[in-house]
């Protein structure tokens, strides 16, 4: 019996150094593809790496970690013109303060708990942008955003340009965790919804500043799931003031503050149930273009 619990172990060990290797090595095997590609046959092939390091890790208005992170990701777009264009997304949170559980929901061990890919495709119509596409959560050392297990989200994002500002609205559709199967019973009772509204200045060639508000709502089976709040709903707020410089044609800097929460009341979810969560966050973003 000894013997088989110390091999669990070594397995479970084995498994949470693969999946660190693992989030830290694609992001490098990316750009050094699309690069190889985009040399090779000159595609119109375009790289999209950012580095956030944040104070606190935010998802749909919940704190799943009050501690340091590092959210690295990147971005390879084929633009077919016409046609639209097709992306491939990488995106990971690195855990900076291991071993602490105080005030985390991800997993407590050091490295990646949370992995994302991301295939996409946009086409514009007019001055209206139409995205479509899927996003696999993945959660090595059983980080979590709610449940200890992968998912799969399908996404629609409608997004309109103006010289004013951007306002777009984003639906997702959660058919892993939240419903156990693709369209099982009615698919609008499972999803969660955003609309935003993003504003840039640009004060000079190379600096400019931003922000965004945004609102979440969920339906009922949805908020049932992630919040424990069973009924449709108003779920979560957010505003945020950015500042970017580019130092190169290609390579930029910038910083974030955020502020985020939950609605309650009677449009909102029970908070006796999941907690506000207000909270102040922010920090510094790295962005290179190639």
């Amino acid at each position: 019996m000894a013997s088989q619990s110390n091999q669990r172990k070594l397995l479970k060990g084995a498994f949470k150094i693969d999946a660190s290797r693992l989030g830290m090595w694609i992001i490098p095997l990316v750009l050094m593809t699309a690069t190889w590609i985009h040399a090779a046959e000159n595609r119109p092939l375009s790289l999209d790496m950012k580095t956030d390091i944040y104070s606190a890790y935010v998802w749909r208005g919940m704190v799943l970690d009050r501690h340091a992170v590092a959210q690295p990701s990147a971005i390879a777009t084929m633009n077919m013109q016409n046609a639209g264009s097709f992306s491939a997304k990488v995106w990971m949170n690195w855990d900076l303060s291991p071993g602490s559980s105080h005030f985390k929901v991800t997993s407590a061990d050091d490295g990646v708990n949370v992995l994302n890919f991301v295939p996409s495709y946009t086409k514009a119509f007019g001055p209206v942008d139409i995205s479509v596409g899927n996003t696999w959560y993945t959660f090595p050392d059983t980080g979590k955003p709610k449940k200890p297990s992968n998912t799969d989200e399908f996404f629609l994002t409608m997004k309109y340009k103006n010289t004013f500002a951007t306002p777009s609205l984003s639906v997702y559709y959660d058919y892993r965790s939240v419903r156990q199967s693709f369209q099982e019973d009615n698919p609008l009772k499972d999803l969660y919804a955003r609309i935003a509204l993003d504003k840039i200045i640009p004060l000079s060639k190379s600096f400019s500043v931003g922000g965004t508000v945004l609102l979440g709502c969920g339906t009922s089976h949805y908020n049932a799931i992630r919040y424990c709040s069973p009924g449709g709903s108003l779920v979560d707020y957010q505003t945020s003031v950015y500042m970017s410089y580019a130092c190169t044609d290609t390579f930029s800097i910038g910083t974030t503050l955020v502020y985020t929460g939950l609605f309650g009341g009677d449009l909102g979810l029970d908070l006796d149930a999941v907690s506000p969560d207000e909270i102040f966050w922010g920090g510094v973003n790295l962005r290179w273009l190639l």
